[in-house]
């Protein structure tokens, strides 16, 4: 997939800029209270997405079970899919690198969960194929990408784009998503534990 690159530092740091101001914030709270909701529920939360994003997911997670959870009050449930690696080399040997997320879901997602998918152009084969099980299974899917959003957009219940075509701006900006929303639900999770 063609992307765009910076020539300078200050590029970057404008375009970067001008896109915090782009994004929908509104759609941010959402998948914060739908966590939220997911947490009073004890229902689980599954994270995934390839490279830059796989890492993106790891991050992600420490958000959702720590940064929510502390204060005494229990974590949400999250598990990033990428970070066995023992699990997704062996089902790339197995099966193929298609099913590594799609095999995991099918053994312990449950409807009513959360799949978080994060993927800069929305097309990775095995991100789709777990998403459409996810959905066809009754998960709840949240869509994380850059680009046009890809096939990825038109799985998902609720879609946070950044229109941009670096995958550095994008995954600087999903990162920022998973803070915001372990600091969202921290604070929640704390008033609702302190009643």
């Amino acid at each position: 997939m063609a992307r765009n690159m910076c020539k300078s530092a200050k590029e970057y740091l404008d375009t970067l800029s001008h896109l915090c101001h782009t994004i929908d914030h509104q759609a941010i709270d959402a998948l914060a209270n739908r966590l939220l909701q997911t947490w009073r529920e004890n229902r689980q939360v599954f994270v995934y997405g390839n490279g830059g994003s796989a890492c993106t997911s790891s991050h992600f997670v420490i958000e959702l079970l720590l940064t929510s959870g502390m204060d005494k009050a229990k974590g949400l449930r999250a598990i990033s899919l990428p970070d066995n690696v023992g699990v997704l080399t062996a089902l790339a040997n197995d099966t193929s690198y298609d099913k590594i997320f799609y095999y995991p879901l099918v053994s312990y997602a449950q409807p009513g969960d959360v799949a978080i998918v994060i993927s800069g152009s929305g097309n990775s084969p095995n991100v789709l194929m777990a998403t459409q099980w996810a959905k066809d299974n009754g998960l709840f899917i949240v869509a994380l990408t850059g680009f046009n959003g890809g096939k990825l957009k038109d799985l998902a219940d609720l879609h946070i784009h950044i229109p941009n075509d670096n995958y550095g701006i994008i995954e600087d900006l999903h990162m920022s998503i998973g803070h915001i929303v372990g600091q969202v639900l921290h604070h929640a999770i704390a008033a609702e534990t302190a009643k």
